[in-house]
Protein backbone atom coordinates (compact mmCIF):
# COMPACT_ATOMS: atom_id res chain seq x y z
CA UNK A 1 0.00 0.00 0.00
CA UNK A 2 1.32 3.41 -0.92
CA UNK A 3 0.81 6.01 1.74
CA UNK A 4 0.39 9.63 0.81
CA UNK A 5 3.06 11.92 2.10
CA UNK A 6 1.95 13.73 5.23
CA UNK A 7 0.75 17.29 4.63
CA UNK A 8 3.12 19.85 5.99
CA UNK A 9 1.45 22.76 7.70
CA UNK A 10 1.56 26.02 5.75
CA UNK A 11 3.51 28.69 7.64
CA UNK A 12 0.98 30.54 9.77
CA UNK A 13 0.21 34.03 8.57
CA UNK A 14 1.32 33.50 4.97
CA UNK A 15 -1.94 34.92 3.68
CA UNK A 16 -1.77 37.92 5.97
CA UNK A 17 1.93 38.71 6.31
CA UNK A 18 3.73 39.55 3.03
CA UNK A 19 7.28 38.69 4.25
CA UNK A 20 6.14 35.10 4.63
CA UNK A 21 5.03 34.81 0.98
CA UNK A 22 8.47 33.64 -0.13
CA UNK A 23 8.30 30.95 2.53
CA UNK A 24 4.87 29.95 1.19
CA UNK A 25 6.27 29.50 -2.29
CA UNK A 26 9.09 27.37 -0.87
CA UNK A 27 6.65 25.35 1.19
CA UNK A 28 4.31 24.70 -1.75
CA UNK A 29 7.15 23.65 -4.03
CA UNK A 30 8.54 21.23 -1.45
CA UNK A 31 5.10 19.65 -0.96
CA UNK A 32 4.69 18.87 -4.67
CA UNK A 33 4.55 15.06 -5.18
CA UNK A 34 5.99 15.44 -8.68
CA UNK A 35 9.27 17.17 -8.10
CA UNK A 36 11.86 17.43 -5.38
CA UNK A 37 13.61 20.78 -5.28
CA UNK A 38 16.39 21.53 -2.85
CA UNK A 39 16.15 24.56 -0.65
CA UNK A 40 19.13 26.13 -2.38
CA UNK A 41 17.39 26.00 -5.76
CA UNK A 42 14.12 27.29 -4.36
CA UNK A 43 15.61 30.15 -2.45
CA UNK A 44 18.52 30.83 -4.79
CA UNK A 45 19.99 34.27 -4.59
CA UNK A 46 18.03 36.82 -2.65
CA UNK A 47 16.34 39.44 -4.83
CA UNK A 48 18.46 42.48 -5.57
CA UNK A 49 16.19 44.63 -3.43
CA UNK A 50 16.89 42.47 -0.40
CA UNK A 51 20.63 42.56 -1.12
CA UNK A 52 20.37 46.34 -0.96
CA UNK A 53 18.62 46.14 2.39
CA UNK A 54 15.01 46.62 1.18
CA UNK A 55 12.75 43.96 2.65
CA UNK A 56 9.77 42.37 0.92
CA UNK A 57 7.59 43.85 3.65
CA UNK A 58 8.80 47.35 2.75
CA UNK A 59 8.11 46.75 -0.94
CA UNK A 60 4.61 45.56 -0.13
CA UNK A 61 3.90 48.64 1.97
CA UNK A 62 5.18 50.93 -0.77
CA UNK A 63 3.03 49.21 -3.38
CA UNK A 64 -0.04 49.45 -1.18
CA UNK A 65 0.61 53.13 -0.56
CA UNK A 66 0.95 53.76 -4.30
CA UNK A 67 -2.36 52.04 -5.00
CA UNK A 68 -4.07 54.05 -2.26
CA UNK A 69 -2.75 57.35 -3.61
CA UNK A 70 -3.80 56.39 -7.13
CA UNK A 71 -7.34 55.68 -5.95
CA UNK A 72 -7.54 58.91 -3.96
CA UNK A 73 -6.36 61.09 -6.84
CA UNK A 74 -8.75 59.43 -9.28
CA UNK A 75 -11.85 60.17 -7.17
CA UNK A 76 -12.16 63.90 -7.91
CA UNK A 77 -12.25 63.22 -11.65
CA UNK A 78 -15.23 60.93 -11.17
CA UNK A 79 -17.03 63.24 -8.78
CA UNK A 80 -16.67 66.35 -10.94
CA UNK A 81 -17.71 64.72 -14.22
CA UNK A 82 -20.84 66.76 -15.19
CA UNK A 83 -24.11 65.08 -16.22
CA UNK A 84 -25.86 66.96 -19.01
CA UNK A 85 -29.41 68.12 -18.32
CA UNK A 86 -32.24 66.96 -20.61
CA UNK A 87 -33.10 69.28 -23.49
CA UNK A 88 -36.28 67.41 -24.50
CA UNK A 89 -39.56 66.86 -22.69
CA UNK A 90 -42.67 64.77 -23.36
CA UNK A 91 -46.21 65.87 -22.47
CA UNK A 92 -49.42 63.99 -23.06
CA UNK A 93 -51.67 61.08 -22.25
CA UNK A 94 -51.54 57.29 -21.99
CA UNK A 95 -50.27 56.80 -25.55
CA UNK A 96 -46.97 57.85 -23.98
CA UNK A 97 -47.54 57.01 -20.34
CA UNK A 98 -49.30 53.64 -20.08
CA UNK A 99 -46.29 51.51 -21.00
CA UNK A 100 -43.60 54.17 -21.16
CA UNK A 101 -42.15 52.38 -24.20
CA UNK A 102 -42.01 55.44 -26.47
CA UNK A 103 -40.06 57.37 -23.85
CA UNK A 104 -37.65 54.48 -23.27
CA UNK A 105 -37.15 53.91 -27.00
CA UNK A 106 -36.36 57.57 -27.62
CA UNK A 107 -33.90 57.72 -24.73
CA UNK A 108 -32.13 54.59 -25.95
CA UNK A 109 -32.02 55.70 -29.60
CA UNK A 110 -30.86 59.24 -28.83
CA UNK A 111 -28.58 58.13 -25.97
CA UNK A 112 -29.81 60.94 -23.74
CA UNK A 113 -32.20 61.60 -20.87
CA UNK A 114 -35.66 62.92 -21.73
CA UNK A 115 -38.02 64.46 -19.20
CA UNK A 116 -41.57 63.13 -19.33
CA UNK A 117 -44.67 64.53 -17.65
CA UNK A 118 -47.21 62.44 -19.58
CA UNK A 119 -49.92 60.72 -17.53
CA UNK A 120 -52.53 58.13 -18.38
CA UNK A 121 -56.12 59.32 -18.69
CA UNK A 122 -55.24 63.01 -18.89
CA UNK A 123 -57.06 65.44 -21.11
CA UNK A 124 -55.65 68.42 -22.94
CA UNK A 125 -57.73 70.63 -20.66
CA UNK A 126 -59.81 69.93 -17.58
CA UNK A 127 -59.89 66.67 -15.67
CA UNK A 128 -61.77 63.45 -15.06
CA UNK A 129 -61.96 60.58 -12.59
CA UNK A 130 -58.75 59.08 -14.01
CA UNK A 131 -56.66 62.24 -14.13
CA UNK A 132 -57.02 65.47 -12.18
CA UNK A 133 -57.06 68.77 -14.06
CA UNK A 134 -53.76 69.47 -12.26
CA UNK A 135 -52.17 67.05 -14.71
CA UNK A 136 -53.94 68.08 -17.90
CA UNK A 137 -51.51 68.54 -20.79
CA UNK A 138 -51.81 72.31 -20.38
CA UNK A 139 -50.83 72.02 -16.72
CA UNK A 140 -48.15 69.43 -17.38
CA UNK A 141 -46.39 72.13 -19.37
CA UNK A 142 -47.15 74.89 -16.85
CA UNK A 143 -45.72 72.82 -13.97
CA UNK A 144 -42.72 71.42 -15.88
CA UNK A 145 -39.12 72.44 -15.33
CA UNK A 146 -38.36 74.13 -18.64
CA UNK A 147 -34.78 75.18 -17.95
CA UNK A 148 -32.56 73.99 -20.79
CA UNK A 149 -35.48 72.50 -22.75
CA UNK A 150 -35.37 73.15 -26.49
CA UNK A 151 -37.68 70.38 -27.79
CA UNK A 152 -41.22 69.47 -26.72
CA UNK A 153 -42.93 66.30 -27.95
CA UNK A 154 -46.61 66.13 -27.05
CA UNK A 155 -50.11 64.98 -27.84
CA UNK A 156 -53.48 65.76 -26.33
CA UNK A 157 -57.21 65.93 -26.97
CA UNK A 158 -57.85 62.22 -27.38
CA UNK A 159 -59.39 61.79 -23.93
CA UNK A 160 -61.29 65.09 -24.23
CA UNK A 161 -63.08 63.64 -27.26
CA UNK A 162 -63.41 60.08 -26.01
CA UNK A 163 -65.01 61.14 -22.71
CA UNK A 164 -67.35 63.71 -24.24
CA UNK A 165 -71.02 62.99 -24.87
CA UNK A 166 -70.79 64.54 -28.35
CA UNK A 167 -69.24 61.36 -29.76
CA UNK A 168 -69.69 59.75 -32.24
CA UNK A 169 -71.24 62.68 -34.12
CA UNK A 170 -68.67 64.83 -35.90
CA UNK A 171 -71.06 67.75 -36.20
CA UNK A 172 -71.94 67.57 -32.50
CA UNK A 173 -68.24 67.51 -31.60
CA UNK A 174 -67.24 70.48 -33.78
CA UNK A 175 -67.42 73.03 -30.92
CA UNK A 176 -65.18 70.77 -28.83
CA UNK A 177 -62.73 70.25 -31.70
CA UNK A 178 -62.50 74.00 -32.33
CA UNK A 179 -61.91 74.68 -28.64
CA UNK A 180 -59.17 72.04 -28.50
CA UNK A 181 -57.39 73.55 -31.50
CA UNK A 182 -57.57 77.03 -29.98
CA UNK A 183 -56.07 75.70 -26.76
CA UNK A 184 -53.30 73.85 -28.60
CA UNK A 185 -52.46 77.05 -30.50
CA UNK A 186 -52.29 78.98 -27.21
CA UNK A 187 -50.09 76.27 -25.66
CA UNK A 188 -47.75 76.37 -28.65
CA UNK A 189 -47.47 80.15 -28.30
CA UNK A 190 -46.49 79.74 -24.64
CA UNK A 191 -43.80 77.28 -25.69
CA UNK A 192 -42.48 79.78 -28.24
CA UNK A 193 -42.47 82.53 -25.62
CA UNK A 194 -40.43 80.24 -23.35
CA UNK A 195 -37.81 79.76 -26.03
CA UNK A 196 -38.76 76.24 -27.12
CA UNK A 197 -37.13 75.75 -30.52
CA UNK A 198 -38.71 72.53 -31.74
CA UNK A 199 -42.31 71.43 -31.17
CA UNK A 200 -43.61 68.04 -32.29
CA UNK A 201 -47.22 66.87 -32.05
CA UNK A 202 -47.74 63.11 -32.17
CA UNK A 203 -51.02 62.43 -33.96
CA UNK A 204 -53.52 59.71 -33.07
CA UNK A 205 -53.98 56.55 -35.13
CA UNK A 206 -57.51 55.27 -35.69
CA UNK A 207 -58.42 53.11 -32.72
CA UNK A 208 -60.45 49.91 -32.93
CA UNK A 209 -62.95 48.00 -30.79
CA UNK A 210 -65.21 50.26 -28.76
CA UNK A 211 -63.40 53.32 -30.15
CA UNK A 212 -64.06 52.49 -33.79
CA UNK A 213 -66.92 55.00 -33.87
CA UNK A 214 -64.37 57.80 -33.40
CA UNK A 215 -62.82 57.38 -36.86
CA UNK A 216 -64.71 60.27 -38.48
CA UNK A 217 -63.86 62.61 -35.63
CA UNK A 218 -60.23 61.50 -35.49
CA UNK A 219 -59.71 61.74 -39.25
CA UNK A 220 -61.16 65.26 -39.30
CA UNK A 221 -58.91 66.29 -36.40
CA UNK A 222 -55.75 64.74 -37.89
CA UNK A 223 -56.43 66.22 -41.35
CA UNK A 224 -56.87 69.66 -39.78
CA UNK A 225 -53.57 69.32 -37.91
CA UNK A 226 -51.71 68.15 -41.02
CA UNK A 227 -52.88 71.29 -42.85
CA UNK A 228 -52.61 73.87 -40.06
CA UNK A 229 -49.69 72.91 -37.83
CA UNK A 230 -46.81 73.57 -40.26
CA UNK A 231 -47.97 77.19 -40.39
CA UNK A 232 -47.76 77.28 -36.58
CA UNK A 233 -44.18 75.99 -36.67
CA UNK A 234 -45.28 72.63 -35.27
CA UNK A 235 -44.14 69.33 -36.75
CA UNK A 236 -47.19 67.11 -37.03
CA UNK A 237 -46.48 63.36 -36.97
CA UNK A 238 -49.30 61.57 -38.78
CA UNK A 239 -49.24 57.88 -37.83
CA UNK A 240 -52.55 56.70 -39.29
CA UNK A 241 -51.09 55.10 -42.42
CA UNK A 242 -48.43 53.26 -40.38
CA UNK A 243 -51.12 51.57 -38.25
CA UNK A 244 -53.72 50.95 -40.96
CA UNK A 245 -54.15 47.22 -41.54
CA UNK A 246 -51.77 46.36 -38.69
CA UNK A 247 -54.04 47.17 -35.78
CA UNK A 248 -53.88 43.62 -34.38
CA UNK A 249 -50.09 43.90 -34.23
CA UNK A 250 -49.81 47.50 -33.06
CA UNK A 251 -52.80 47.99 -30.72
CA UNK A 252 -53.46 46.06 -27.50
CA UNK A 253 -56.75 44.34 -26.71
CA UNK A 254 -58.41 47.50 -25.34
CA UNK A 255 -58.44 48.83 -28.92
CA UNK A 256 -56.75 52.10 -27.96
CA UNK A 257 -53.21 51.80 -26.60
CA UNK A 258 -50.11 50.73 -28.52
CA UNK A 259 -48.33 47.42 -28.09
CA UNK A 260 -44.56 47.36 -27.70
CA UNK A 261 -44.32 47.02 -31.49
CA UNK A 262 -46.75 49.89 -31.96
CA UNK A 263 -44.77 52.08 -29.57
CA UNK A 264 -41.64 51.25 -31.56
CA UNK A 265 -43.34 52.52 -34.73
CA UNK A 266 -44.45 55.71 -32.95
CA UNK A 267 -40.95 56.33 -31.61
CA UNK A 268 -39.49 55.84 -35.10
CA UNK A 269 -41.94 58.38 -36.52
CA UNK A 270 -40.93 60.89 -33.86
CA UNK A 271 -37.24 60.25 -34.55
CA UNK A 272 -37.81 61.01 -38.22
CA UNK A 273 -39.32 64.38 -37.27
CA UNK A 274 -36.58 65.41 -34.84
CA UNK A 275 -33.86 67.77 -36.04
Amino acid sequence: MVHAAPRRARPFGCLFNPPLCLRCATHNAKMSPFVSIPDSALLGDRPAQQKEGISMHTLFKRGLAALTLSAVFSLPALATNPISSPDTMILGDSIFALSGDIHENLEADLDENIDTYARSGCQLTGGNILCSRLYSVENQYARADKSGIRTVIFNGGGNDIQLNSCRPSLSACMPLLNDLENRIAALVQKMRNDGIEEIIFLGYYNAVGSAIDLHDINNYSMNYKAAAYPGMGVKFVDVRAAFAGKEAQYIISDGIHPTAAGSRVLADKILQALD
